[in-house]
């Protein structure tokens, strides 16, 4: 493998995309843009380096590892110049236990030295010092508190390495189904792990996906899309905005799919709830139920500039439609008028 190669996939992006050869202008395109996702061939260069890393990491013979993707690309929620690719390397050597254990005598219980957080800083030391012999073109940053990042050489997308265990929890040992075991991911820093549960989320959103008619992932992307190109710093990550469409009702997520602006409305309008309810916004739980989706009081106001940024992008959009827009003064009516707008803007 050549690093050339890494420059054939950044070029694998389609000159033409479906979405630009639809609308009335750029705002439009830029909006159906956001919705979409990305094309075949962008993903599987991402899936193509996320396994050349794992099969680097499985390959070796000091730890014995499991890899598993998570987080954007396996979801298919990811976008353009913004999602990297999330490796889990799971310590295949032992598991944290939730009790009451399931099956007595499942499990052998070690009370050796080592604790699971030791364990995992030697996993993490390892990497540290194998990653940068199996890339050396690559830059492995190794500053990370949760992750190794590996990035250019002959790898078209930065592959985050994050160390961690398994953790059987008690549903996960009665059902043996991988959507209920959680993970525990080292912080290095504070030498300690953070439990999340990775692959509930995942089934979680793909559940509300189906459920929405395949919008939920498109309003996600759309938000995505928003904050990547923000002037301002937008403090939710893709994690945040996936959790929050989660919670958005499925009805007002269906919209025609001849009428797709029709969804940046419907966002809109449920992001400007988030805001008059806060109290209410700031209890929404993550998919996975593990915490509050807007846990600080940035996130909170993230959620007033997401919506900002997206007030503006319907407004863009609804002018290319409608001209006298952009001269109503009174914005109860401009936004009454832009709604309207793309309610009826038929999109084939």
């Amino acid at each position: 493998m050549t690093a050339g190669l890494a420059e054939d996939a950044a070029d694998l992006r389609p000159k033409i995309e479906s979405f630009e050869t639809k609308g009335k202008g750029d705002a439009t395109k830029y909006a159906l843009g956001c919705l979409a996702e990305v094309p075949p061939q962008y993903t599987e260069i991402s899936l193509r380096d996320g396994k050349r890393v794992a099969d680097q990491l499985t390959g070796q013979s000091e730890f014995p590892v499991l890899t598993r993707l998570q987080g954007s690309v396996p979801l298919n929620i990811h976008i353009y110049a913004s999602s990297d690719v999330d490796l889990l390397i799971l310590a295949n050597w032992f598991v944290s236990v939730k009790l009451p254990v399931v099956t007595p005598g499942a499990y052998k219980f070690d009370t050796g030295p080592s604790s699971m957080v030791d364990e995992l800083h030697r996993l993490r030391s390892f990497c540290e010092q194998y990653l940068p012999t199996k890339y050396p073109a690559a830059d492995v940053d190794i500053t990370g508190a949760k992750s190794i990042a590996v990035s250019g050489g002959s790898l078209a997308r930065k592959v985050d390495v994050v160390p961690s265990h398994w953790v059987d929890t008690v549903e996960y040992q009665r059902t043996k189904v991988e959507i209920h075991r959680d993970v525990a991911i080292l912080e290095k820093e504070k030498k300690e792990t953070l439990t999340n549960r990775p692959f509930m989320h995942m089934a979680m959103i793909d559940h509300k996906d189906a459920s929405s008619a395949g919008q939920a992932k498109r309003a996600i992307r759309l938000l995505k899309c928003l904050s990547r190109d923000a002037d301002a710093v937008i403090a939710l990550s893709s994690y945040d905005i996936a959790g929050l469409i989660f919670h958005m009702p499925d009805a007002e997520l269906s919209v025609n799919p001849f009428f797709p602006l029709q969804l940046l409305d419907r966002v809109e309008l449920y992001l400007r709830r988030l805001e008059s309810n806060i109290t209410w916004a700031m209890s929404l739980q993550t998919p996975d139920g593990t915490r509050t989706i807007l846990d600080s009081s940035a996130k909170a106001f993230a959620v007033s500039q997401l919506r900002q940024e997206l007030t503006d992008a319907i407004d863009n959009v609804a002018a290319e439609y409608d001209a006298t827009i952009p001269f109503i003064f009174d914005r109860g009516r401009a936004r009454e008028t832009a709604r309207k707008t793309l309610s009826e803007t038929l999109i084939y």
